[in-house]
């Protein structure tokens, strides 16, 4: 790929680094890429495993290239590799994202092992340039695999962060790139990295974006997968690129002073930051330095801090009291603190304070999913029965609450209704086709079935 085809691209991103939702537009610094197919393979050592593969345009097995193994959390390889191909098609990657990697799954390590060496056998892939990236559970599969396979260079992570990972006594190293949207339940596992990783030589970046848990655009993911060709650059395996430097150190000055006019001081710090991790070693970064110290003196900014420090306080109470009150509060309590809850997400006009609390919610249906899953199993019926009610209060169109209820209305020899509603998950989305099997009884197995020829 030639500089000007990368330079393009960085000139595209420029444009639109602070977009999270926005697809990529045509300017005049680019043309519309034209994508290979992404097809199907089956593994050649077991061929219910499978994964998705995406090579870049050009691709020829007469030379190495770099890999990310892509992970969604439900197992869909296709949309893993589809968030990630842009990116691969401007710095020629090859994507493979696999079908059998899903959020419980038992067999993991299989499935990662099989995965793997299929890849190698089957793809000309630089060993020294393997990446992994995923989201949510994904992100932490993308962990595992780093922490397993020392030729794992880097990891991309997107709502997920590295709770209980200690780098101090990590087995190997790798690059840490963690991205999450402001509402995501798991965002403070994101912006709590810098001081996991204080007092270390990692490298690591750790930002976010006006959304909720959800999979990043691919503007963001291919920012990420810049910062692993910068990385290459410090490491000497790829060619220093001027040209390429010079554009993300432009991407960051403009960055920075749209995020001033708009007086966000601590994102414009933030964005200055990152910079510095992109950047250092390539060229100077005292320009970017100088810009947080003449910020963090502003009163403006820190007011920004005392305000985000009082609204992490208020986040974690929050939290503490739901949690404790699912065992002490009836069912009135409940609908009456979720539509107040609902209330301040929807009317609340100040956006951090909205973001917190929508980042609650997102926490409460965690807590849901986790504790109608001990009810059913424990079968207590009265604590199901409380929490599928919570559940779908606060959360109407989730499709792992109706796929709980139609277990629930299973046990309960229910076997029309169970149908109904287990027809009512799969259109909100529900796709885990291996729990649903393993779940339901062979007799609303076979009623579903009939109904679906």
């Amino acid at each position: 790929m030639t500089n000007n085809i990368l330079l393009s691209s960085i000139l595209l991103t420029i444009a639109m680094t602070s977009s999270c939702g926005s697809e990529h537009k045509q300017n005049k610094y680019n043309k519309p890429l034209s994508y290979s197919q992404i097809t199907r393979k089956n593994c050649e050592a077991d061929t219910n495993q499978s994964y998705e593969v995406y090579l870049p345009s050009g691709y020829s097995s007469k030379q190495k290239w770099p890999v990310i193994y892509a992970f969604d959390p439900h197992g869909d390889g296709k949309l893993a590799v589809e968030h990630f191909k842009y990116a691969a098609e401007n710095f020629g990657y090859i994507i493979l994202g696999s079908n059998n990697s899903r959020n419980g799954l038992p067999t993991i390590d299989y499935t990662l092992k099989v995965l793997l060496d299929d890849a190698k056998k089957n793809f000309a892939i630089d060993p020294n340039r393997q990446y992994a990236g995923g989201f949510s559970g994904g992100g932490r599969v993308a962990l595992m695999l780093a922490t397993q396979y020392g030729s794992i260079k880097g990891i991309l992570t997107c709502g997920a962060g590295l709770s209980g990972f200690n780098p101090q006594t990590a087995p190997a190293k790798f690059d840490i790139y963690a991205i999450a949207g402001r509402e995501d339940f798991n965002y403070d596992e994101v912006i709590a990295i810098p001081q996991q990783f204080a007092n270390t030589d990692w490298r690591f970046v750790s930002t976010a974006f006006d959304g909720s848990h959800e999979w990043p655009s691919s503007n963001l993911i291919y920012k990420a997968v810049l910062w692993f060709q910068l990385n290459a650059m410090k490491d000497k395996i790829i060619p220093k690129d001027n040209d390429i430097i010079d554009a993300t150190m432009d991407s960051v000055k403009q960055d920075y002073e749209q995020m001033v006019t708009n007086g966000k001081l601590t994102e414009a710090a933030d964005v200055c930051k990152t910079g510095i991790s992109f950047l250092n070693e390539l060229t100077s970064t005292k320009k970017l330095e100088k810009k947080i110290e003449n910020l963090q003196v502003q009163d403006n900014y820190i007011a920004e801090l005392h305000k985000a420090e009082q609204l992490n306080t208020m986040e974690i109470q929050l939290k503490q009291g739901f949690l404790q009150s699912f065992t002490t509060e009836g069912l009135d309590w409940w609908k009456n603190e979720l539509n107040g809850l609902t209330n301040r997400i929807d009317q609340n006009n100040d956006i951090a304070s909205r973001q917190m609390y929508s980042r609650v919610k997102g926490f409460l249906g965690i807590v849901c999913y986790s504790f109608t899953s001990k009810a059913l199993s424990d079968n207590d019926e009265a604590q199901t029965i409380k929490c599928l009610t919570i559940y779908q209060t606060l959360e109407p169109k989730n499709p792992d609450c109706f796929f709980y209820k139609a277990v629930f209305l299973d046990k309960k020899n229910k076997t029309a209704e169970a149908v109904d509603t287990l027809k009512k998950a799969i259109s909100l989305g529900f796709k885990d086709m291996s729990k649903l099997n393993s779940s339901l009884s062979k007799k609303t197995l076979q009623l579903f079935e009939s109904r679906n020829k």
